[in-house]
């Protein structure tokens, strides 16, 4: 089985165009030289290629995205699209954003992320208590699974992670990555999650292709996956040490701070 056939696997700004013309998405993207008049604002700038990881602005008005795309050039962007927003926050106040991945023929419920900013990366320590029921209520049911199939087939997409989110009852899809992050840092004795069931989720779902426990490969083959496998677990006990060592100097900080207030504040009382 081939997963994510190069010739055949539709990338961001056709999928979203495609997903706008079926009318599975209530949005649509353009590029930058060749917007319509009917432009619905307002409007973001992002690249086509490549993660965004800070909130890009929301632009209101045709003479502010003029002058956005204008500036274009300081972003660097390869291939640059103008997306019409769409999302909408819950009745508590805070959007949602949902990931799925797809393995072959079988999907797993990655997140639920909830957050004031309509831009979600990962909210991290701003869940708490019924957005985290939330959240393990989705992995554990993955309640879209049979809505997204179908739109991983429509993208031609056999492997990835697809980002969305539901506006009126309705999934409005921002993107399938077809190199998502699984895991984003090695764990550390300061963790106060545990990523292990992610991790085995993951493999679980790549166990599931076919040939995945054939025995017989090519040497070649088994030679690259272990020097590949050998530099990996170099790189991550490289990080997991400097994860340990900076959020151990994080919590000292924040130990002596918090004391330190503590002592000046008593002080003060008396």
């Amino acid at each position: 089985m081939q997963l994510n056939h190069p010739a055949k696997t539709l990338q961001r700004f056709d999928l979203l165009r495609l997903l706008y013309a079926d009318g599975s998405n209530r949005f649509n993207v353009y590029r930058p030289e060749k917007l319509p008049d009917e432009l619905r604002f307002p409007v973001f700038l992002r690249d086509e290629a490549g993660a965004t990881y800070k909130t890009p602005r929301l632009l209101n008005t045709p003479e502010q995205l003029r002058v956005e795309i204008a500036n274009l050039g300081a972003a660097r962007f390869v291939r640059p699209m103008v997306v019409e927003f769409e999302s909408k926050p819950l009745r508590d106040g805070y959007y949602r954003k949902y990931a799925a991945y797809r393995a072959g023929d079988h999907s797993y419920a990655q997140h639920c992320f909830a957050s004031r900013d309509w831009f979600i990366k990962d909210p991290g320590k701003g869940m708490a208590g019924a957005h985290l029921a939330e959240h393990a209520a989705y992995v554990r049911d993955n309640p879209h699974a049979a809505e997204l199939m179908p739109i991983f087939e429509k993208a031609a997409i056999s492997y990835g992670r697809i980002d969305y989110t539901i506006v009126d009852a309705r999934i409005q899809v921002f993107e399938i990555n077809t190199n998502p992050t699984v895991l984003n840092y090695p764990p550390t004795i300061f963790d106060s999650y545990d990523s292990l069931p992610y991790a085995n989720m993951h493999a679980d779902a790549l166990m599931r292709l076919p040939h995945a426990q054939d025995r017989v490969s090519h040497p070649d083959i088994d030679r690259a996956h272990l020097h590949l496998l050998g530099r990996l677990r170099t790189k991550y006990r490289r990080r997991r040490v400097k994860l340990t060592v900076r959020k151990g100097f994080s919590l000292f900080k924040d130990t002596v701070l918090g004391a330190k207030a503590s002592t000046d504040t008593g002080n003060q009382s008396r």
